[in-house]
């Protein structure tokens, strides 16, 4: 009995000491272009490009990081009433192949949650959206125009249990849905790739 409850103990303390155990990584961007294509999209599926016209938006990559600036403005063909879905998974380079890990996140009404300050996308992009106050309720409806001012991309974030160093990339996705209707094609696909390391 005595055993049992030594064993029961240091079991929980493990738990307890795993579970509240968190580091901070940092995802070092392989290209200053920022996004790639998705491999293997399904049909019909744009990229960024499809998102959003970057013909205003720089990216230049130096020893502290990418800096960006300029505006993306919206070109997705959706309308003012769909629901956006925003699914986020990382996937980790293992022997030439992307594994996925069970870091993901999923966003089933984005537009009520993209200036969100508890989100993790908000201190890596939303944050900086000088003219946020005016396009708030547009989201990412066509011809919504971001401003962004200057500042170095900083990949960093907190992650409770362990995480392997090495090549990761973070898939985005963005989904429409008409109210009460199936998903609106085209649905976006594009990727961040680059290097975790813990910090």
């Amino acid at each position: 009995m005595f055993l049992q409850v030594i064993l029961l103990d240091s079991i929980l303390l493990l738990t307890i000491v795993y579970s509240s155990s968190e580091a901070t990584y940092e995802l070092l961007v392989a290209d200053e272009n920022l996004f790639s294509d998705c491999s293997s999209p399904a049909e019909g599926t744009l990229n960024q490009n499809g998102l959003f016209d970057f013909s205003n938006f720089s990216t230049s990559m130096n020893a502290e990081g990418v800096t960006l600036a300029g505006s993306m403005t919206s070109v997705w063909n959706i309308q003012p009433d769909d629901r956006v879905e925003m699914v986020l998974a990382l996937l980790y380079l293992d022997r030439g192949n992307w594994q996925p890990t069970v870091f993901s996140m999923v966003s089933k009404d984005f537009c009520k949650s993209m200036y969100d300050e508890k989100q993790y996308w908000y201190k890596f992009w939303t944050e900086h959206v000088t003219n946020s106050k005016d396009v708030k309720d547009k989201c990412v409806h066509p011809g919504t125009k971001l401003v962004m001012e200057q500042y170095i991309l900083s990949l960093k974030a907190a992650i409770t249990g362990p995480l392997r160093s090495g090549r990761y990339k973070a898939q985005i996705r963005f989904n429409a849905f008409p109210q009460g209707g199936a998903k609106r094609p085209p649905s976006i696909c594009f990727e961040v790739i680059g290097d975790v390391l813990k910090v």
